[in-house]
């Protein structure tokens, strides 16, 4: 395993929080401006009704009034240790808050009990903050003839208000994300125990179990997993399977070459004159001869099977790959007495192994020359059909019986009557490659009668 292992759920989890947390961020500080945007539209509006008022109920008798000193409009007791929010008998206790004056001639002539003994604000009308004595008051000054009215109130009403709205949205939402966490977190606890109950299972057979993995109530995220594992076991089995029977026909096809050389040996000792020596010899070189034959092509079917004579696929050309084979062979075959021809309308290119093909169609060409009529012809055909390129190999002679044809691809597998030498191993080995070349090939009859053809189909690039 590379790289260090990780919690798919704690990063989940953890991801979904940060992302909550990133989420919540904004809605507050968004809520903070709205509700300060609100506030700061409501109160402004309130404090110039308020002076407004004032100017309408004070102001005016305040006019013709000779006053020593200012009037203070006192407040309830009570206010000054309330620490409710909510409304008594007495009032609010938000009233200390809140603050005016009404000043004329520079005298200030009237006053709340909240509000300083210095102005609140420069006497020039309209809104405007001010700190006074560590204190930052929001406040409306209106001029009424040489009378001026202040109406102000502090800072830390708006922003508690704004931090109220604010949370009043927070609060929800956060209490809403932990219960969202906690169901997350046991919804992917729930969805998870599948991938447990599989490691369990996995981790409980037996080395040399290759039997399919069973999840009861899997999700479906996970079945292609366990779909695709049974699938790795059974390509595994097939192999295995398919090593055993090589390694015993192996051992069963080899052993009798093997003991006709011991034989012959055997009887080159035993020889009493020379000529029956080399007789002996010369058998037992013709059967090591078989020996080595039928290992060369029991290790060809082996790489073959198991990908270990794999190459790069190239694009290739089937009419070059017929002529280089014929050319090859022909001499061979004249001394067989058989003559071989090629047709080709047209050339087709197919994306293949080189030497993997050359070892098709020299096994196909090989095959019908043993099987074939002795001075009989083998005729070699490449046509275009469709997307496919059609390669027929077809001979002359006594056909294959029907029955036949469907065990001529099993390795080892001889037709009865057929000539010695032969290991059944020529068409087995056909057919894994085409195969491995995502092709088909089939054995039939000549239309005539007179003969056999193996046709292989492979896709044209």
């Amino acid at each position: 395993m590379s790289g260090r292992p990780y919690s798919g759920r704690r990063r989940l989890v953890l991801g979904t929080l940060a992302c909550i947390l990133l989420i919540f961020a904004g809605i507050g500080v968004g809520a903070h401006k709205v509700a300060r945007h609100e506030s700061v539209e409501l109160f402004s509006a309130r404090l110039a009704t308020s002076a407004r008022v004032l100017e309408a109920l004070v102001a005016q008798q305040l006019a013709s009034a000779t006053v020593g000193r200012p009037i203070v409009i006192s407040l309830p007791q009570e206010l000054e240790t309330s620490t409710s929010d909510l409304p008594e008998f007495f009032g609010h206790r938000y009233e200390t808050k809140i603050a005016f004056q009404v000043w004329r001639d520079g005298a200030l002539l009237v006053k709340s009990a909240a509000a300083p003994e210095a102005p609140l604000a420069p006497l020039r009308p309209g809104f405007s903050e001010h700190d006074i004595g560590g204190v930052l008051w929001e406040v409306f000054v209106l001029r009424s003839g040489d009378v001026w009215i202040m109406a102000a109130e502090k800072e830390e009403v708006r922003e508690e208000l704004s931090e109220g709205i604010g949370m009043s949205i927070l609060a929800p939402l956060a209490l809403g994300a932990l219960c969202l966490l906690a169901v997350l977190n046991w919804l992917i606890l729930r969805s998870t125990r599948p991938l447990s109950e599989l490691a369990t299972l996995i981790a409980a057979r037996k080395p040399e179990s290759l039997d399919p993995v069973e999840l009861h109530a899997a999700p479906l995220e996970l079945m292609p997993i366990v779909t695709e594992l049974n699938k790795l076991m059974d390509r595994i089995r097939a192999s295995m399977e398919r090593e055993q029977r090589f390694l015993n026909a192996a051992a069963h096809e080899i052993r009798t070459p093997i003991a006709a050389v011991q034989l012959h040996l055997e009887n080159a000792l035993r020889a009493g004159d020379e000529g029956q020596r080399t007789g002996s010899l010369e058998s037992a070189l013709a059967a090591a001869r078989r020996t080595s034959r039928l290992t060369e092509q029991l290790l060809t079917l082996s790489r073959i099977s198991s990908g270990g004579d794999a190459a790069p696929l190239e694009r290739l050309s089937l009419m070059a790959v017929c002529c280089d084979v014929i050319g090859t062979l022909e001499p061979l075959l004249d001394q067989r007495g058989q003559s071989i021809g090629l047709e080709a309308l047209q050339d087709c290119h197919v994306l293949g192994e080189p030497a993997q093909l050359r070892r098709m169609l020299q096994n196909l060409i090989d095959n019908a020359s043993v099987h074939g009529a002795a001075g009989g012809d083998i005729q070699v055909t490449l046509a275009r059909r469709g997307q496919a390129a059609v390669l027929t190999v077809s001979n002359d002679g006594v056909p294959i019986p029907e029955a036949e044809i469907a065990k001529l691809f099993t390795p080892y597998y001889r037709v009865q009557g057929a000539p010695a030498g032969g290991f059944g191993l020529g068409l087995a080995i056909v057919k894994e490659i085409v195969d491995q070349h995502g092709g088909q090939v089939r054995i039939r009859r000549k239309p005539d009668g007179q003969g056999t053809v193996a046709e292989i189909s492979l896709r044209i690039t």
